[in-house]
């Protein structure tokens, strides 16, 4: 019989509650994603059936706690030059914590005047402290009309099929001044 000095393969420690505790309580991180945080974002985009479609892990901020992106938010620049920010989603157990805010704030924070967004109709008021108004749909850039009519046709197929109400969606545009004041 051959007796060998290797120690078997330990496994894997459960995380403890002071693991879970300690990683609950480090700060949160907003910074520029990396392409190591795409697969989070694109599960996390993909589970709020938001459009699935455009998702660049280079123009997105996330915001993370140890390993883990706990949310996004990108701002598309489309081949127009219009942007448009949108794929904003936080982990559901995370929400009403701010998190949502402080992705706008840092994907703002040096974006051009003029930005576009998307929103269903019952959410945009949230959207007015960044100088976010509702226009007409029709006087958006192609692009974000594109967007737009594809979250109607997409929204109301997946409303149908899973026997929800469908959500009305509303374009808004901000527009600020030279000091980031809404004009």
């Amino acid at each position: 019989m051959h007796h060998s000095n290797e120690q078997p393969a330990a496994s894997p420690r459960a995380p403890t509650l002071r693991d879970r505790v300690g990683e609950w309580m480090s700060p949160l991180e907003f910074r520029r994603a990396t392409q190591r945080d795409e697969r989070e974002i694109v599960e996390l985009v993909h589970s709020e059936a938001l459009n699935p479609f455009d998702l660049d892990w280079r123009r997105f901020v996330v915001a993370t706690r140890g390993a883990g992106v706990l949310g996004a938010v990108q701002l598309r620049q489309h081949a127009d030059g219009s942007r448009e920010l949108a794929s904003l989603v936080v982990r559901p157990e995370m929400r009403r914590r701010g998190i949502a805010s402080r992705l706008i704030d840092a994907a703002l924070a040096c974006a051009p005047a003029q930005v576009f967004l998307i929103s269903r109709v019952a959410l945009a008021a949230r959207y007015v402290r960044w100088g976010f108004r509702s226009i007409d749909p029709a006087t958006a850039p192609v692009p974000v009309k594109r967007n737009y009519y594809l979250g109607l046709v997409l929204g109301g197929i997946l409303a149908l099929l899973s026997g929800r109400r469908r959500n009305p969606l509303t374009v808004l545009q901000r527009h600020t001044g030279a000091h980031g004041q809404s004009a």
